[in-house]
Parts: C-alpha cells; sequence; structure tokens
C-alpha cells in the first residue's frame, strides 16, 4: 500500500468515526420518531462500529487522531449506555431464589415479568418462576388459562382468585384479585390486587407491538416504517395510561411487561410523563438486556412504577422455555 493510498485510507476511516459521533449522540438524546430506525439498536453498537473504524486507521498508520477518535468513542460507550450503571453495582444486592430477604427489617414484594414465547404449546416456561417464589407475575405472550391456574396452585397452593388473563397477556399474584380488564389496548391486562391484606395495588401487563425489524438502513421505506411502528406502539400506551386508576396516585401503580422497544425508547416518555419510573435504572445489578435469551443485547422487558412503590433490588434471569430473560425485582411498599 502506497503512502498516499493508506492517508486518504486511514484520513476517510478516522473522519468518517469522528463524524458519526454528534450525529449517533443527537439521535440518541433527542430520539425523533423519523431516527427510529437509527435508534432501535443499542446505542453501544454503534459506538463499537465507529471505534472500529478509528481502531482500524490508527492499526495501519498508528496516527494520533485515529488513536484520539477510538478513545472519544469508549468514553461515550461508558457514559452513554443504558449497561453501564447496572453493570457498576458491584456490591449492590440482588435478589435469590427463594423468599425474597428483607430490606432494611421490611418484606419487600418480588415482581416478575417474563414473556412466555410459544407460551401456548409450551406452558414449562411457567416453571421458570417457580425457584423465585414470587408475589406478583407479568406475563406475555402467556400460555392458556388452565396452565396459569395451575402455576397460580402451584406457586400459592389455592388458585382461587390469583390468576387471570391468558393467551396474550396473563397475570399471577399471592394477593387477591379484586377486577381485571382485558383488551384495553391490544395485549393488555388491567388488574387491581389486593396485596398485602389492606394494601391495594394497581397492575398493567403489557404487551406492546411487535418492533419493526427491517435493517435497510439506506432507504427511505426503512426510516418510514420504524417511525410508524413506534407512533403505533405510541398510540397504544396511551390508551393503558388513560384509565385514571393508574396514574391517580391513590394507591401503588406498576405498569410492567414487554415494550418491544429499548430502554431509553421515546414511547417511555409517556411513562415519565405520567410520574413512572424505571425500576432496573434505579436498582438493578448485572446485564440488563433481556432480549435475546441467550445472548440478550436490548432490554425491552421493563417493570415501571409511580411514586408509591420504592424499587429495592433488580437482576435478568436466563430463562430455560423462552426467548426472553426474565426481570426479577423487589419493591418496598408504603
Amino acid at each position: 500500500m502506497t503512502s498516499a493510498l493508506r492517508f486518504l485510507l486511514t484520513s476517510g476511516l478516522t473522519w468518517a468515526a469522528l463524524a458519526l459521533h454528534p450525529l449517533v449522540c443527537v439521535c440518541y438524546l433527542r430520539r425523533w420518531d423519523k431516527v427510529a430506525a437509527i435508534t432501535v439498536f443499542p446505542f453501544w453498537s454503534w459506538g463499537l462500529a465507529a471505534a472500529a473504524l478509528a481502531g482500524i486507521a490508527w492499526i495501519i498508520a498508528r496516527r494520533r487522531a485515529a488513536a484520539g477518535v477510538f478513545l472519544l468513542w469508549i468514553i461515550t460507550i461508558v457514559v452513554g449506555s443504558d449497561e453501564t450503571r447496572p453493570l457498576l453495582r458491584l456490591t449492590a444486592e440482588q435478589p435469590v431464589p427463594g423468599v425474597p430477604a428483607e430490606v432494611k427489617g421490611v418484606q419487600p414484594v418480588r415482581i416478575i415479568t417474563l414473556n412466555c414465547k410459544e407460551g401456548m404449546w409450551h406452558p414449562e416456561a411457567l416453571q421458570n418462576l417457580i425457584p423465585w417464589e414470587p408475589d406478583i407475575v407479568f406475563l406475555q405472550e402467556s400460555p392458556y388459562p388452565q396452565a396459569l391456574e395451575q402455576c397460580a396452585a402451584q406457586l400459592y397452593g389455592n388458585a382461587a382468585g390469583r390468576w387471570a388473563g391468558g393467551s396474550h397477556c396473563g397475570l399471577l399474584t399471592r394477593g387477591r384479585i379484586l377486577n381485571a380488564l382485558t383488551g384495553w389496548q391490544p395485549f393488555s391486562l388491567l388488574v387491581t390486587v389486593e396485596y398485602p391484606p389492606g394494601k391495594y395495588l394497581e397492575l398493567g401487563c403489557v404487551h406492546l407491538q411487535g418492533a419493526e425489524t427491517t435493517v435497510k438502513l439506506w432507504t427511505r421505506d426503512a426510516f418510514r416504517e420504524h417511525r410508524q411502528n413506534r407512533e403505533s406502539r405510541r398510540g397504544e400506551l396511551v390508551r393503558l395510561l388513560s384509565m385514571q386508576r393508574l396514574i391517580s396516585r391513590q394507591h401503588p401503580a406498576i405498569i410492567g411487561g414487554d415494550f418491544n422497544a429499548p430502554a431509553g425508547d421515546a414511547v417511555f416518555d409517556l411513562l415519565r410523563d405520567a410520574g413512572f419510573r424505571d425500576a432496573f435504572a434505579e436498582c438493578g445489578r448485572g446485564w440488563p438486556d433481556t432480549y435475546p435469551n441467550a445472548a440478550p443485547m436490548l432490554r425491552i422487558d421493563h417493570l415501571w412504577v409511580n411514586d408509591r412503590i420504592q424499587p429495592a433490588r433488580a437482576i435478568t434471569v436466563e430463562t430455560k422455555h423462552s426467548d426472553h430473560r426474565m426481570v426479577v425485582c423487589d419493591f418496598l411498599l408504603p
């Protein structure tokens, strides 16, 4: 390779990596619908791609500019990735199988969300829950109702009044279900539960519209399809939040499930504006991503709570009968 060609190649790679920095950062900071095709990927994936460009340029020519751009991207990945904070909580408590341990002398409520994936044909997906002894379970792509009833009996001894839903969204609870509403928006389940005795929880289990999967980012159609997909998902969540009992703040409220949107997506602005917080972002420990189960790269399974609930500890757990990992979180109630 001639010196002129080496210079052109390394300069081009370095400038390309540098130019991507403001472009990618602005897209992720603003999360406009028109760039949803870009932000549907985890932030670190763009960072690693740009860092690779600068790294190749440095390997070829050992230029300081390339090394500087490479380091800039590494720092940006660490600072900007959703995965960083949970990975840095090395000493934080985490849930373990069995009855949840007390937190500051108070018994927490354990809540799990799990997309069962083909659960109607493989109800053994529910067996992932048993060792964790959850108090409340949100299920998406749920098994048929008979399987939910059997699992509720296995977990709580008596299934009567302790399960709801099926087929799309399901819920299991150690408490007493007072009322349940399905179909308020596609694939949702709204439930009021008395648990512990004398206390009431408003629960929303959701499975929002599946994500757009096209990666042909060089086409206008790809950007249009990703934008429309997010707008549709936002509409589903708007209809869910129109239920006054979820946002009245009279009772602790939890909205959880498979949002089919990565952490930080603009659709979650609706939850923040309604007074909800991302439980895993507050207290989660370890790798937070939940999909796909074998090598998770996206955090699309979430638990969001209002200001009457305090997240205490959370982890994601690899499953045996699903293509999602489940989220296990312990909460303190007032």
